[in-house]
């Protein structure tokens, strides 16, 4: 991934604004709220910038939380980058929440339901068949 200078310094900024906020390190979830941007991408930035010792990422037990620790370490970075992973995470962002609005569209339209009784009629109707037939003697006797 490529990161310009500018974006790397807004991230860090980012990171010191929401620690002074909630008194504590903040979460990629948080970080991207903050600076409008999907969380996809700020976790790959911070991935970035841990890999460049700028920032690290702390795991605990439930989330993740980043930290800055040095910010000189981004002066290293070129000043302009292109648009192509940017580009790429909106997106795929944006096919995440049609899928996931589909999947709720689907679900609240009673489709799902439709389709489930639908197939379980089918199956009912399948096993009444079955119950109908005569069983063949093994014996051969009619």
């Amino acid at each position: 991934m490529d990161m310009t200078r500018q974006e790397a310094q807004l991230l860090l900024a980012a990171i010191r604004v929401e620690a002074q906020r909630q008194e504590r390190s903040p979460t990629a979830a948080e970080l991207a709220e903050l600076l409008d941007m999907s969380e996809t991408q700020v976790r790959l930035q911070l991935v970035f910038l841990q890999e460049l010792g700028a920032a690290d990422i702390i795991d605990s037990a439930f989330e993740s939380h980043a930290e800055v620790l040095d910010h000189t370490l981004v002066e290293s970075l070129p000043a302009e980058s292109g648009p192509a992973l940017s580009e790429d995470l909106k997106d795929f962002d944006r096919r995440q929440r049609e899928e996931a609005e589909r999947m709720a569209n689907l679900f609240e339209s009673g489709e799902h339901d439709r389709r489930q009784q639908d197939k379980l009629g089918r199956m009912d109707e399948e096993l009444k068949d079955f119950q109908r037939q005569k069983p063949v003697n093994p014996f051969g006797d009619e």
